[in-house]
């Protein structure tokens, strides 16, 4: 029989699907709360429930490709569905494995010299953009990235907002085998 808490990681994990593959601005916006629940809160879901599994985490996932050195380095770079080695559309990408310290570190956008990882867009959905609770930029890189997504949107959706879905993506298919083991239970 699954605890409360695994019941509450199965839950979460259902939604945080929902929400990645939605049309709808305000439901991808939700899955900054989510992802932040489950392994940036100081309470982590995931790690609570992996206490009894002790599953390894493992992203998978396109890393950018660096660019040739002496070559200009692009003002505005932004990695999107690149990310998840499902969607990337480069064939041959080399697909890396990551520990969950190294994914997070992953710059997924670069605006100017700012860059930004998975953990900052995360963050600032979250916590700026209303995903959590609305807030003011209070950095010069919240303050840049808000401006961006003001001025610049891909697919239809500010460009950190639309990011969150391959995010969300790499995750979901990261920690499929504790999902699978709490079924199994």
């Amino acid at each position: 029989m699954q605890s409360q808490l695994e019941q509450l990681f199965l839950r979460t994990i259902s939604d945080l699907g929902n929400k990645i593959s939605s049309n709808d601005p305000y439901e991808i916006l939700g899955a900054s709360a989510l992802i932040r629940k489950l392994f940036l809160d100081d309470y982590k879901l995931f790690d609570q429930v992996n206490r009894e599994y002790k599953i390894k985490l493992i992203f998978h996932v396109c890393l950018p490709i660096p660019d040739p050195p002496g070559s200009p380095k692009p003002f505005l770079f932004s990695i999107q569905d690149g990310l998840d080695p499902d969607t990337a559309l480069r064939p041959g990408r080399l697909v890396s494995q990551l520990t969950r310290d190294s994914f997070f570190k992953v710059v997924v956008l670069i605006i100017g010299s700012k860059e930004y990882t998975i953990k900052d867009v995360i963050l600032f959905e979250a916590n700026v953009m209303g995903g959590v609770h609305v807030g003011t930029p209070k950095s010069e890189k919240e303050k840049i990235l808000k401006m961006i997504d003001s001025q610049l949107s891909v697919g239809g959706y500010a460009t950190s907002l639309r990011q969150l879905q391959a995010i969300g993506r790499v995750i979901l298919k990261a920690i499929t085998p504790l999902k699978v083991a709490i079924e199994n239970k």
